[in-house]
C-alpha cells in the first residue's frame, strides 16, 4: 500500500515538475517575442488588440483579431491586414487596415495600398513584403467572450495566467516537500523510540552490574582493613 502510494506521488511529482519547466519556458518565449518583435507569434499566427476605431464599424475599438502570415501574392483586394506603420508619428506601431488596391512597383514587387474604413484618405505610405504582419482571419467583436479575451491580453491577464499555474506548481510541489519531511520526522522520531525502549530494558542489567562492581569493592576494602588490622596485632607484643 505504502509502495503504491509513494510510487503514485513520484508521477505526480514528476508531472508537476514538468509543467512547471513547460510554464517557465512559455514565459521565456514570450518575453524573448515581445522584446523582439513587439508582439507574440506562434506558428505564424499573433492575437492584437484594436486600440482606435479606424476601422469601426466592422472592427469596434478593444476587439480582438487573429492575424495568420500570408505572402504579399495571397493578399486580396477588401482583405484586412496588419502591418507596422512607416509613417513617422507612428513609426513601427501595428495597424490593422483595410486593402484598397495593389500596385505592382518598378522592380516587380507587390504593394498595398491601405486605409481605414472609418478614415477620410488612405494611408501615406505602402504595405510591402518588410513590414507586412499578416492578413485578419477572425475577430472578437463584442459579448462576453470578447471581454475574457481581452483581460487575457492585456498585461495584467496574461500576468495572471502565467503567474497563477506557476504559484500552483510551486504550491503543489512545497506541499509534497513538507509531506516529505513529516513523513521522515515522523520515522526518526519512531526509532528514537525503539532506541529508547530498547536502551530501557538494558537498564535493569546495567544497574545489576554496576551494583556488584560496587559490592566487589567494598569487600575487598573491608578484607584489607581487615588484614591490616590483624598485623597490627601481630606486631604489638614485639614493641612491648
Amino acid at each position: 500500500m505504502n509502495k503504491d502510494k509513494n510510487v503514485r506521488n513520484k508521477i505526480i511529482s514528476l508531472i508537476v515538475s514538468v509543467l512547471l519547466v513547460a510554464s517557465v519556458f512559455v514565459c521565456l518565449f514570450v518575453v524573448i517575442q515581445v522584446l523582439s518583435n513587439g508582439y507574440v507569434s506562434i506558428g505564424g499566427y499573433s492575437f492584437f488588440k484594436v486600440v482606435t476605431g479606424s476601422m469601426e464599424p466592422e472592427i469596434p475599438v478593444g476587439a480582438l483579431i487573429l492575424s495568420e502570415e500570408t505572402e504579399m501574392n495571397d493578399i486580396e483586394i477588401g482583405e484586412v491586414v496588419c502591418f507596422r506603420s512607416k509613417s513617422p508619428d507612428m513609426l513601427g506601431k501595428i495597424i490593422t487596415h483595410r486593402v484598397i488596391e495593389i500596385i505592382e512597383a518598378e522592380d516587380g514587387t507587390l504593394q498595398l495600398v491601405t486605409k481605414g474604413d472609418a478614415n477620410l484618405s488612405l494611408d501615406g505610405y505602402y504595405v510591402t513584403a518588410q513590414n507586412l504582419i499578416g492578413k485578419v482571419i477572425w475577430q472578437s467583436g463584442s459579448g462576453k467572450f470578447s471581454g475574457v479575451l481581452n483581460f487575457l491580453s492585456n498585461k495584467f491577464g496574461f500576468l495572471s495566467c502565467i503567474a497563477f499555474p506557476a504559484l500552483l506548481i510551486l504550491t503543489l510541489i512545497l506541499r509534497d516537500n513538507v509531506k516529505t519531511m513529516q513523513q521522515d520526522i515522523k520515522r526518526i522520531s519512531e526509532q528514537l523510540e525503539t532506541r529508547e525502549t530498547a536502551s530501557g530494558r538494558n537498564t535493569p542489567a546495567n544497574g545489576t552490574q554496576a551494583e556488584d562492581y560496587e559490592q566487589m569493592r567494598e569487600r575487598i576494602r573491608a578484607e584489607l582493613i581487615e588484614e591490616l588490622n590483624q598485623i597490627d596485632k601481630s606486631e604489638q607484643p614485639k614493641q612491648q
